[in-house]
């Protein structure tokens, strides 16, 4: 089985293959840069949604695959509260459907959104809200700089995948729980 991951990023693909070696014994990933065509950080699940939905439309021009797995990071509203989550997105070729996934939501700080506009990375703002470096935004990401490293980036991708992928594929059967 042939994977396209419609991202370079570490975080990303490191919880990609976390997830899938629990769902497939034989495949093999492929890492593409990939446009989601929406802003910096989208705004709202359906932004988010779109940006996935663009990168995996870019991935299929470039590469065949079996699946192609596309996450954003977004920024959703809840009242007059900013939360911070991802969406994954899995195009399944053979069904021709996409399979959604979402993860956590992380509450943004009112002093960091008030400074946020559409070309403006959401990372950057909380690194110099918390003084954190860039290689500790590279590593734990926007996420885990908010929680003290307690919800990395990669644990909010491998959420929102793992809530993709298991509404159609089962775990492999390793002492079946069910």
């Amino acid at each position: 089985m042939k994977i396209v991951i419609c991202s370079k990023n570490k975080a990303k693909n490191n919880a990609v293959n976390n997830v899938l070696k629990e769902f497939f014994q034989d495949y093999k990933l492929i890492s593409l840069e990939t446009s989601s065509q929406v802003s910096e950080t989208p705004i709202g699940d359906e932004e988010g949604i779109l940006g996935c939905k663009n990168r995996i439309e870019d991935a299929k021009k470039k590469q065949a695959a079996n699946l192609y797995i596309a996450m954003e990071g977004i920024l959703t509203k809840v009242y007059d509260e900013t939360f911070l989550c991802g969406w994954t997105l899995i195009f399944d070729v053979e069904s021709n459907e996409y399979l959604y996934g979402c993860s956590s939501k992380i509450r943004i700080p009112k002093e960091i959104i008030k400074n946020l506009d559409k070309n403006t990375r959401l990372s950057t703002l909380v690194a110099n809200y918390m003084n954190s470096t860039d290689k500790e935004i590279s590593v734990i990401g926007t996420n885990g700089i908010l929680t003290n490293g307690c919800y990395t980036r990669e644990a909010e991708f491998t959420d929102s995948i793992l809530c993709a992928i298991s509404s159609k594929y089962k775990k492999l059967d390793k002492n079946k729980i069910l």
